[in-house]
Order: C-alpha cells, then structure tokens, then sequence
C-alpha cells in the first residue's frame, strides 16, 4: 500500500480507479473545504486561539505596567507566551488561508479541465495531500512560534491568489500542484515538533 493510499485511508476515502470524472477527489476535496460546519468550526478555533493570544497579551500588560511588577523573569516568560500563542492562532489562520485558495483552485481547475488520464492520479495527490496538511497544521506544536513562521513560508505557492486563479486543470497545472501540496507537507513535517 503507497503513502498515498494510506493517507486516503486515514481520512476514510476510497477512491475507485472507474471513477468516471478524474477530477472527482479535486471536487469532493471542495465539498469537503466548503461545508459551512467544518468552515464554522475552523473560524471558531482561530478565534478562540486569537483570544489566548488577547489574554496573553492583557497579562503581560498587567505583569509590566502594573502596580505591583512582575520580577524580570516573569516578563520574558510572559513575552514568550505571547509569541506562543500568536503562533498558534496565526496556524489556524494558515489553515483558513489555504482551504479558501484550495476552493478556489479547485473550482479554477474544474471549470478549465483538460482530457487527461493522468488526471486522477494527480487529483488523489492532491486532495489527500491538502487533507493531511490541513491536519498537521491543526495539531498541537511545542513550538507554535517556529511552526507559523515555516508554514507561511511553506505554504506561500499553495496561499497564492494569483496561482489558484491561473490554475488551468492541465496535466503539468496539476502536477505542479501536487509537488507544491507535497513539498508543503514535507517542510511542516520535518521542521517543527509536534506535542
């Protein structure tokens, strides 16, 4: 069993090699990516993140302005725990920002399809790959700092407007996308630590 099967067994897809449509893992990713619960849920995680960093941020004010200050100790730690908690609301933002580009891509690519047996192969990467980094991303890392910081920069082709506006639904379109996802997922695996 390849990576890739593996993968789409973990998320529960099964993915028949007569399946009319090529594309059909590309269009049930975008179903998937536009389910107004899962897009709820995504947004109520960021913000409840976004409010630890908030609440982070009103503790070291209080720690560094107050009436009684902290010892200097306190305030890094203090400090730290800002940059902590802004890393991990800015990862679930990461999250948001590329299932937004993957609809669009995905519809981009739908609308503009090409008449390719490669097609499937390439749409089974692609959606299981943007499956699994949308996990990785979600989960817990010791040093959510350092793991936005290499996402963004990991993620930079598959967050582009622009390149999800281009796509063309070709062979070579898709399998640059499928490298891109791949190469993404790499990066976030290798360079940070999860809990």
């Amino acid at each position: 069993m390849s990576e890739l099967d593996e993968m789409a067994a973990y998320f529960g897809l099964t993915f028949s090699p007569d399946t009319p449509d090529p594309l059909e893992p590309l269009a049930e990713l975008g179903r998937q990516l536009d389910d107004p619960a899962q897009r709820l849920a995504r947004r109520a995680a960021r913000k409840a993140r976004e409010a630890a960093a908030i609440t982070a941020e009103r503790e070291y004010a209080r720690a560094w302005h107050g009436i009684r200050r902290a010892p200097a100790a306190r305030v890094v730690d203090l400090r730290e725990q800002i940059d902590l908690a802004h890393g991990r609301a800015g990862l679930l933002a990461q999250v948001e920002e590329l299932a937004e580009q993957t609809r669009l891509r995905v519809t981009t690519t739908l609308l503009r399809r090409a008449s390719d047996p490669q097609l499937g192969s390439l749409a089974r990467r692609i959606s299981t790959g943007i499956r699994v980094l949308i996990a990785e991303l979600e989960a817990d890392f010791v040093h959510p700092d350092e793991a936005h910081r290499i996402a963004e920069a990991a993620l930079a082709d598959l967050t582009s407007r622009h390149l999800a506006a281009r796509a063309t639904g070709g062979p070579a379109d898709l399998g640059d996308w499928a490298e891109a996802v791949e190469l993404a997922l790499a990066v976030v695996r290798t360079a940070t630590t999860r809990a």
